[in-house]
């Protein structure tokens, strides 16, 4: 039987999902925590585990989970998301820059290295904004800054107790009908929801397929999520995270575990009936 590696820290609702999702399609699921990995650097090429034919990275991007995810994918490993993504989902300046580069919206930011600097990023782009830091780090997390005596403290903090310098300053940028999530499994969009109150609600999601187009453009295909707020001028990106909690859309009838098993076992298939190819061309 085929075996998919689940990176996670513990066996949530989600997982337990994607572990009879994956046994419909003949495969075993099975939790592997990132902490019990170590992985050689000399051995590419070499399979991890003979028995995984594919690793679901189901915890938050970050640079730890960009080396990890290129490590496996050296020792031969189909990985999703594959590294090229994760990396700019762990890191919010290539993020933004991308996005920039294909000219799809995303809030006025400005890089800021260094206190003073930082302080006057916030005056210039006006209260209210986020602080963020260059890469994703549950240490550091996203702050949102009303006034000027809460942007001194928290400048401060960050710069003094976390060593943090170089930082973003990014517009707030509210929606009154509250943000909307778009989630991508492969190269299209599953599902569109909007948050009303603490619950994710699926809205029509045709609306919303240029925009998650053009992002899986830039990002690739992948499992990974969009958040959009509205303006006046149109939706604007805020930011793209790994997908991990999918339970309330599951609630509302889209099989989202089901989508992702499918995704990865299809991949798999066509990277196999691609090396059949490439091997019977040079046997030619």
């Amino acid at each position: 039987m085929s075996q998919v590696a689940l990176l996670a820290q513990r066996l949530r609702v989600e997982e337990r999902l994607l572990i009879t999702a994956f046994a419909e399609k003949g495969w075993e699921a099975i939790l592997v925590r990132p902490g019990d990995l170590s992985l050689p650097l000399q051995a590419a090429g070499t399979a991890v585990s003979p028995l995984w034919q594919a690793v679901v990275d189901r915890t938050p991007a970050t640079l730890e989970s960009v080396a990890l995810a290129a490590l496996l994918a050296a020792a031969g490993l189909t990985v999703v998301n594959r590294t090229a993504t994760t990396r700019l989902l762990a890191d919010r300046l290539a993020l933004l820059r991308h996005l920039t580069i294909g000219q799809i919206p995303v809030p006025p930011t400005l890089a800021s290295f260094g206190p003073e600097s930082t302080l006057r990023a916030v005056e210039a782009l006006g209260y209210p904004v986020y602080l963020k830091s260059l890469h994703c780090n549950p240490a550091m997390p996203v702050a949102l800054v009303e006034d000027r005596d809460a942007a001194e403290a928290l400048v401060e903090h960050r710069s003094m107790l976390g060593d943090e310098r170089a930082v973003l300053v990014q517009k707030a940028m509210a929606d009154p009908n509250g943000s909307v999530r778009l989630l991508l499994v492969g190269q299209r969009l599953l599902a569109a929801s909007r948050l009303a109150g603490e619950r994710w609600t699926i809205v029509d999601d045709a609306r919303w397929i240029p925009l998650a187009t053009a992002v899986c453009q830039r990002l690739g295909s992948g499992v990974y999520e969009i958040e959009v707020v509205e303006t006046a001028s149109g939706p604007v990106v805020i930011s793209a995270s790994n997908a991990l909690e999918f339970r309330s859309l599951v609630e509302q009838g889209v099989p989202v575990a089901e989508a992702i098993a499918e995704y990865v076992v299809t991949g798999i298939g066509e990277t196999a009936r691609a090396s059949q190819s490439a091997s019977e061309e040079i046997d030619e």
